[in-house]
């Protein structure tokens, strides 16, 4: 959220500068208090201050004015008792003032002991927050402005700062005019009625928009002399580009004589061959004895357009890795999308995601997280055509959108060509780390283009992207219509899910676990299945993303559990086969971290009359490491009810080693992709022997999924395994199938 709250700062930010900077470009000078009042009312309001002021300096630097001040509603002004004020009153301020600095306190009740002098200065005035910003001029402190909060602290971005800056500059500029200004009113008669209409530059153009004469400011802006310039046509200085605007709206004013009109901002080359940026205004004096030509006022604007451009820049870019943003792709996305629908080839988007990037945030920190961002943003950037994209599109994932693509070959091609940027291992502070990244395609040409949006297309190619790391990672998918199929099966599972408990279409089977030490049933994994009237059996591995995808997940959650308890209730009443049986409930991360888990179960248990010790939870180690401490608390809390807990899938990952002595489980279940390998892979049953060895150590009891061979279940016995669950036992029945063969004694294992 502050990420975002941010972001709206900023863009409200550049949307409102651009006009304060236009408004100051054609203020005159007289006008500049009500314009300095007009910028401090705007930003003020904005950001939510409560009060926006300016103070100037005098030319010895020492008493400052408060010169200009607005006030939120309710907030009382201070600018009287503001005048004439000792500069070293805030001593501490001048020296980074000096250096450029903006002095920014996010909380003047936080300011340290050695700042003890701030904080009384500030606090018997009541703000609770300052932002003060340096004016300066050509290296003199002309002032500062400064922005109050005094009801609440407010804390500001780096942007925001950065373009609070801006606006000193331009207000600074404003005040640098208005001395000009003031220093040109002296000068001669024949220049008073000119120098009232311009800003820096003051020239008279007459036949053919020749320069006739100049004002004495020209040669300090421009570097033309009367001897080099006079009688040369003021349009064979304008920029070659700009030249068509520029002589339209000169004779538009000889039309239009003693009108005073708006020249297009344009380019004039300066003396040493650079070009720069000016506006300028127009009025036909020809009819004025003093004058008798043409008048241009001009002014300078290159720092501002610099600033813009640098706005725009910031507004576009990834500040991060300087890559175009999510905005800017969007846009070249539609340009492309405009032009593929009427000319040949296709428009490629390409939607790459780092793989595991949450391991190297955690382990090695979120800076090195950022160089690699970094150098994977010039690895990417480095392979496109130059005609290419390559965007930032959020987190670890990035966008390339390929131009003109001939055809689907050349597009996976090129997807490839990107993939080969994580061929070599990442040198990050001194050490090679092996990082890869999956990739979704998709492509649209002139067929389809007209049926397809920038949005999309990224939203197909962020799915193909998907479907890549399901099949593997380290690969790339293409967008096809097999995969628009099933993203639409999804949507629809989507909408029949939530309906699915109340219509029955939902239920559950079971699958016996074994303890090695008699061959005994002593237990059942409870495990969802959905048959659906018009798909059939959807498979768990199916509807269960969907559930958690859309919020689903803890309302199914807590009808698994339900319907489990209510089954394990019946089933006390019949033979005592049935009646020690514990059943093991699988919870998802967002059960994990729904604050009524416990009270959920505990409610449950005690409407079916269930004891405790007769359920088992399990969660998977991944979901566990999702939220460690939430997890440990409410795994605490579920222990103390007498429950019993599993750590599913156990092997997987290694982050839960750390936790695992603290954690208040009761049994270990290897993960069955060790399983699978046990007879054919010696590392992994080293691997499952430790599990097993750590687990009793701790004094927890261990469960092997997954077993389906005799070879794999002689490994475990032999190894010390305490419980197997696998198709080589038994698959997952129906309840009444599962009682009938536990009521008849049929053994289980196949007969050696």
């Amino acid at each position: 959220m502050t990420r975002d709250r941010d972001l709206d700062e900023l863009l409200g930010l550049l949307e409102l500068i651009p006009a304060i900077l236009r408004a100051f470009g054609d203020l005159d000078s007289a006008d500049l208090d009500a314009g300095i009042d007009d910028a401090l009312r705007r930003i003020g309001t904005f950001t939510g201050v409560d009060r926006s002021y300016l103070f100037t300096f005098d030319a010895d630097l020492r008493l400052m004015d408060n010169t200009h001040e607005w006030c939120a509603p309710g907030i009382d002004p201070e600018i009287h008792n503001l005048q004439r004020v000792e500069v070293d009153l805030i001593a501490w301020w001048i020296p980074r003032f000096e250096s450029g600095e903006v002095v920014y306190i996010p909380s003047i009740a936080a300011l340290p002991d050695e700042r003890r002098g701030e904080y009384e200065l500030l606090s018997e005035q009541g703000i609770q927050s300052l932002v003060t910003v340096p004016l300066l001029a050509n290296g003199r402190l002309v002032g500062f402005l400064g922005f109050d909060s005094v009801v609440t602290e407010r804390a500001w971005s780096d942007g925001a700062l950065m373009l609070l800056r801006a606006v000193g500059d331009v207000i600074c500029g404003g005040l640098m005019r208005k001395e000009a200004y003031d220093a040109l009113s002296l000068r001669e008669e024949r220049f008073r009625a000119l120098v009232k209409h311009s800003s820096d530059v003051v020239m008279i153009l007459r036949d053919e928009a020749s320069i006739h004469e100049m004002g004495p400011s020209t040669e300090r802006v421009l570097g033309w002399s009367d001897a080099e310039s006079v009688g040369v046509r003021y349009l064979d200085r304008v920029h070659p580009s700009d030249r068509e605007h520029v002589q339209r709206a000169l004779h538009h004013a000889t039309n239009h004589p003693e009108v005073e009109l708006k020249v297009p901002d344009h380019r004039l080359q300066h003396l040493d061959g650079s070009w720069r940026w000016f506006l300028a205004t127009a009025i036909d004096l020809s009819t004025h004895p003093s004058v008798g030509g043409l008048v241009l006022n001009v002014h300078e604007i290159s720092a501002r357009k610099a600033a813009e451009e640098a706005l725009q820049h910031q507004a576009l870019h990834d500040p991060l890795t300087g890559l175009p943003n999510r905005s800017l792709l969007l846009d070249r996305l539609e340009v492309a999308l405009g032009r593929t629908d009427r000319d040949e080839g296709s428009v490629g988007v390409i939607f790459l995601d780092l793989d595991r990037f949450k391991l190297i945030n955690d382990a090695l920190g979120h800076a090195i997280g950022d160089e690699l961002l970094v150098e994977v943003a010039i690895r990417l950037t480095d392979l496109v055509r130059p005609g290419d994209t390559v965007a930032r599109f959020g987190g670890d994932e990035f966008v390339v959108l390929i131009d003109q693509v001939p055809d689907e070959a050349t597009a996976q091609l090129a997807t490839k060509r990107l993939l080969s940027a994580f061929d070599a291992p990442f040198r990050l502070r001194g050490r090679d780390h092996v990082v890869t990244a999956s990739a979704g395609l998709v492509l649209a040409d002139r067929r389809t283009a007209g049926e397809r949006t920038p949005d999309s297309l990224i939203r197909d190619a962020d799915a193909a992207m998907y479907q890549a790391k399901e099949q593997g990672r380290a690969r790339v998918e293409r967008f096809d219509g097999a995969l628009r199929d099933q993203l639409l099966r999804r949507v629809r599972l989507a909408q029949d899910l939530p309906g699915a408990i109340e219509r029955g279409e939902l239920h559950l089977d079971y699958q016996p676990l074994m303890a090695l030490d008699g061959d005994r049933i002593v237990g059942v994994e409870a495990l969802a299945r959905w048959t659906h009237p018009e798909h059939g059996p959807v498979p768990p591995c199916e509807f269960i993303p969907v559930a958690e995808e859309h919020g689903l997940i803890v309302p199914l959650g807590r009808w698994v559990l339900d319907a489990a308890l209510g089954q394990l209730a019946r089933w006390a009443q019949g033979p005592p086969a049935l009646r020690a049986l514990v059943v093991s409930v699988n919870l998802s991360v967002r059960q994990l971290t729904d604050d009524d888990l416990s009270a959920t179960v505990a409610g449950l248990l005690a409407a079916h009359g269930v004891a405790p010790e007769r359920l088992c939870l399990e969660l998977t180690e991944s979901a566990l490491m999702a939220e460690p401490e939430a997890g440990r608390q409410i795994l605490g809390q579920l222990r103390a009810t007498g429950v019993n807990l599993a750590i599913d899938d156990f092997g997987t990952g290694y982050s839960s080693l750390a936790y695992l002595r603290e954690l208040p489980v009761t049994s270990l279940k290897i993960d069955r992709s060790f399983v699978t390998r046990l007879g054919h892979n010696e590392r992994d049953a080293r691997l499952v022997a430790a599990i097993i060895g750590l687990a009793h150590e701790l004094e927890l009891s261990v469960v092997a999924e997954g077993v389906e061979t005799a070879v794999q279940l002689t490994e475990l016995r032999d190894r010390g395994c305490d419980t197997i669950q696998g198709y080589y036992l038994q698959r997952p029945l129906a309840p009444d199938a599962l009682e009938q063969a536990l009521r008849a004694g049929t053994p289980l294992l196949p007969a050696a």
